[in-house]
C-alpha cells in the first residue's frame, strides 16, 4: 500500500516537472535601457489540441511598437495588448513572435510581459505568475542604457569668394582732364588770332 503511494506521489511529480518544462518565455532575456530593441515571444504547445490564440499584455514605458508579420497568424495590436490568432502551434513545438519597440530608460528593472495561450479544445493557460510559480510570465531585465553616439561635427561654413572692384586710376581722370583743357585753350587762342588778323586785314 505505501508502495502505491509513493508510485502514485512519484507520478504527479513527473506531471508537475513536465508542466514546468513548458512554457512561454522572451529571448533575448535582456536589452539596455531605453534602447529600440527587438525581442520574440516563444511559446510552446504542451496539450493535444494545438494552441490557436496567443495575447501578451506589455508592461507600461514601451513606445513604437512594431509587431513582426509571422506566418499564418493575424496580429493585432491593441493598446498594451498584442493578439495573434488563426495560426496553429502543435505540441511540442513552438510559436515564435518577434517584436520590435523602445524601451523605458529605467536601468535594473525588470519587466513583465504577462501572457495567455489559448488551445483549440477551448483550455487555456496564463503565464502571469512569479519566477517561482508554474506558470511564470516572460520578463525582459533593462541593463545600463547605451550613450548614444555624439552627433556628426556640423558641415563648414560655406565661404563667400571676395570681389574685387577695380577704380579706375585718379591719374588717368586728371590726364584725361588735363588734355581736356588744353584743348580748349588752344581753340581759344585759336579764334582770338583769327579775330586779330581780321581786324588788322580791315584797316589795311
Amino acid at each position: 500500500m505505501r508502495r502505491a503511494a509513493l508510485l502514485v506521489v512519484a507520478a504527479l511529480g513527473l506531471v508537475v516537472v513536465a508542466q514546468a518544462g513548458a512554457h512561454a518565455e522572451i529571448k533575448p532575456e535582456s536589452v539596455p535601457a531605453g534602447s529600440v530593441s527587438t525581442f520574440t515571444l516563444s511559446v510552446e504547445g504542451e496539450k493535444n489540441a494545438p494552441t490557436v490564440k496567443v495575447a501578451m499584455r506589455l508592461p507600461s514605458g514601451m513606445a513604437n511598437l512594431k509587431p513582426a508579420e509571422v506566418g499564418g497568424w493575424q496580429v493585432n495590436l491593441g493598446g498594451r495588448v498584442i493578439t495573434w490568432t488563426g495560426g496553429r502551434i502543435a505540441q511540442g513545438k513552438n510559436g515564435e513572435f518577434p517584436i520590435k519597440g523602445q524601451f523605458p530608460r529605467t536601468p535594473g528593472k525588470t519587466l513583465k510581459f504577462p501572457v495567455v495561450q489559448t488551445y483549440g479544445n477551448g483550455e487555456v493557460v496564463r503565464w502571469i505568475g512569479a519566477a517561482s510559480s508554474s506558470e511564470p510570465a516572460p520578463t525582459i531585465r533593462l541593463t545600463a542604457a547605451v550613450t548614444p553616439p555624439p552627433p556628426p561635427p556640423p558641415p563648414p561654413a560655406a565661404t563667400t569668394p571676395t570681389t574685387t572692384t577695380t577704380v579706375a586710376g585718379q591719374d588717368d581722370d586728371d590726364d584725361n582732364g588735363s588734355a581736356g583743357w588744353i584743348i580748349g585753350a588752344a581753340i581759344v587762342v585759336g579764334l582770338i588770332a583769327a579775330g586779330a588778323a581780321l581786324l588788322w586785314r580791315r584797316r589795311g
